[in-house]
């Protein structure tokens, strides 16, 4: 029952940022998920080429939306608790394992989020999460970044958000982008 207030309340406040970055006079979008479950935002002419990704923990969510290509974002709180040596000795690759073995809780939500960010914008969901590859051990603690997997191009985003949560967005760019160019990740709340 709290999951579904999660995703229910998670998605209404993307239909509350949509209407407030989008330009009026373009079609409406509504939200779809496709047949893995990914969120897809639709129009009157079929699939928008807006991308969109949701994340939800505790009494926080996190919406993406972007056109620069398909998008993933994930919110995670720092759990303590947690056994962080043996899922990432389970789900990361060798150097990403040295790297939270040192690092400690940061490290492990830091690669932990931008490995599920970077799942959900390659819409491969959790094989990728437990490959045992490296993709992150020497992401910064905090920043945005360009960095290529495989043969594409990505955009990254890690960071902190308050009461001890982490958070990344990953972004398969569909073409290359100018640094110089306006990027704003700063976490907002609507009224």
């Amino acid at each position: 029952m709290r999951r579904k207030l999660q995703t229910d309340t998670t998605e209404s406040l993307l239909r509350d940022l949509l209407a407030v970055v989008l330009d009026p006079t373009m079609s409406p979008l509504t939200l779809a998920r496709n047949h893995s479950g990914k969120p897809t935002l639709m129009s009157a002419n079929g699939p928008s080429t807006m991308r969109v990704s949701l994340s939800h923990c505790g009494s926080y969510a996190l919406t993406g939306v972007t056109d620069l290509g398909e998008i993933g974002v994930d919110l995670e709180v720092r759990n303590p608790r947690r056994s962080i040596l043996e899922i990432a000795a389970y789900a990361f690759g060798p150097l990403e394992r040295q790297t939270v073995a040192s690092g400690g809780l940061r490290a492990f939500y830091r690669i932990w989020t931008l490995r599920e960010a970077y799942a959900k914008a390659c819409g491969a969901g959790f094989s990728i999460l437990v490959d045992g590859r490296d993709y992150f051990s020497d992401a910064p603690e905090a920043g945005v970044w360009q960095s290529v997997i495989g043969e594409r191009q990505w955009l990254f985003s890690t960071g902190d958000l308050p009461e001890d949560h982490a958070v990344a967005v990953a972004i398969a760019l569909q073409s290359p982008l100018d640094f110089d160019c306006a990027w704003d990740s700063t976490p907002r709340a609507l009224n």
